[in-house]
């Protein structure tokens, strides 16, 4: 449970006597009685836990590499959502110990929330521009904690925080993770394994979730296009990928010119586009005198 954050201060005459280092803390919050809405439009509930936190050093998350969320993320404090009606909000007051990497100072502090489903979960990201890492230590009196409230967030990575002409101010987006996939489209089927392939068409399980095809109906493998275009004169492979962004798969596409040495990175490749229902990659090597055969293949791992 919060403390308030009202504050008495008395002046009892003026020390001379030194301070030990204050310890700053932060007091991060989504504001009491409001509405927040999980994405089908129901009250969010007390499955939802909101943890503050930072991305490892470099890592920027955007909708286009939520797959890659999970692994670069380092909470430093959590809080389960209260839905009751005098409550609905998180909160805690988070007092900090140090700045070892990445909680570095100047770093860019956000705000997760995740609630757990059967058919889905459901995921909100949200910081302020102001929200950057203090300093652990300040010399003098205790400060004030930073106030960090959700009702400031001006930089919404998924989901909405005060959406202009909605009722909610938190609205969650849902997500749906291999296992809830697999709760609902292979419930009863042993084989449900990623590389499991109950209907036998050649397709793994973790393909039919990625491209969004039925696991139990066997059908003809999605198609990924391998195209050659022109490039200033040059010409080069292309692969193309019909999947579904929010799924929660890394994908890497290699290229070779002998299928057995394998290349993959921003050093062979190109993301031509990234939406949320397709991803086009480009082998970087043009097809030449000197490199007359060049093959692509795509590798999918699941991420937690």
């Amino acid at each position: 449970m919060r403390v308030s954050r009202y504050w008495t201060c008395f002046l009892t005459g003026l020390s001379l006597v030194a301070t030990a280092d204050a310890a700053q803390s932060i007091d991060w919050y989504s504001p009491s009685q409001r509405t927040n809405l999980t994405s089908s439009g129901a009250a969010m509930d007390g499955n939802f836990q909101f943890q503050l936190g930072v991305f490892s050093t470099g890592f920027v998350p955007t909708t286009a590499n939520m797959v890659d969320w999970a692994a670069n993320w380092i909470p430093a404090d959590s809080s389960t959502y209260n839905p009751a009606v005098n409550a609905r909000s998180f909160g805690s007051f988070h007092t900090l110990t140090g700045n070892v990497a990445p909680f570095t100072v100047g770093a860019k502090a956000y705000v997760w929330g995740r609630g757990a489903g059967s058919a889905n979960d459901e995921w909100i990201l949200f910081r302020a521009t102001s929200w950057t890492w203090p300093a652990a230590s300040l010399t003098g009196p205790s400060p004030f904690p930073l106030d960090w409230s959700a009702a400031t967030a001006n930089e919404v990575i998924l989901g909405t925080v005060n959406a202009s002409g909605s009722p909610s101010l938190m609205q969650s987006v849902a997500v749906v993770t291999y296992q809830n996939w697999r709760n609902t489209v292979l419930a009863g089927q042993p084989l449900n394994g990623p590389t499991d392939d109950p209907d036998k068409d050649g397709v793994p399980n973790i393909l039919e979730y990625l491209f969004n095809t039925s696991p139990v109906i066997a059908g003809a493998p999605t198609a990924t296009p391998v195209a050659m275009v022109d490039v200033s004169g040059q010409k080069y492979l292309e692969i193309t990928i019909p999947r579904l962004r929010e799924r929660l798969v890394s994908l890497t596409v290699e290229v070779s010119s002998d299928l057995v040495t394998w290349q993959s990175g921003a050093s062979a490749t190109t993301v031509v586009s990234n939406t949320s229902t397709q991803l086009v990659v480009r082998d970087q090597t043009a097809i030449s005198a000197a490199t007359p055969k060049r093959f692509m293949r795509l590798k999918a791992v699941l991420r937690p």
